[in-house]
């Protein structure tokens, strides 16, 4: 079961999100203000995925999207921005950012249950990855070769 950091001002709206991932049979973390993501971000280290308004009492949305971005253990995570309308400009900054995909309010739920599963499905995928460790020798391959696939 993987975790979702769902960060959302509206209650009704948060606890749909929250319905959402639990239909895909994970565990959403739900936060209603920036304060209580970075609380959250630091008591779970574990987060595989974040649904983000940009929004939120405490923090100007970009700067929050920014400090959850560049924690290390939130590198992998991919982060979803369902809000306001933005410009062009403001959201290739928030691609630059961090941000993986945006959705404008109110997205379409199976939109969203699409982009989480898809968010949560490349989540696992690098966790098969030490991406701390070294990379192996070339000859210590799975049949002595290299360790990148063949064609």
């Amino acid at each position: 079961m993987q975790k979702v950091l769902i960060a959302e001002k509206d209650p009704e709206t948060r606890e749909h999100y929250a319905s959402l991932v639990k239909a895909l049979g994970h565990r959403p973390l739900v936060c209603e203000d920036a304060i209580a993501v970075l609380d959250c971000a630091s008591a779970h280290p574990e987060i595989d995925a974040i649904v983000m308004d940009l929004d939120l009492p405490g923090a100007w949305g970009e700067q929050l999207l920014e400090v959850l971005s560049g924690l290390d253990h939130l590198a992998q995570a991919p982060i979803i921005v369902v809000s306001a309308p933005r410009s062009r400009t403001e959201l290739m900054r928030l691609l630059v950012m961090g941000m993986h995909q945006w959705f404008e309010k109110p997205p379409e739920s199976e939109e969203l249950m699409g982009a989480i599963r898809t968010c949560l499905e490349r989540s696992a995928a690098l966790d098969i990855f030490d991406v701390d460790g070294p990379m192996p020798a070339a000859n210590q391959g799975a049949e002595g070769g290299s360790w990148l696939m063949h064609a």
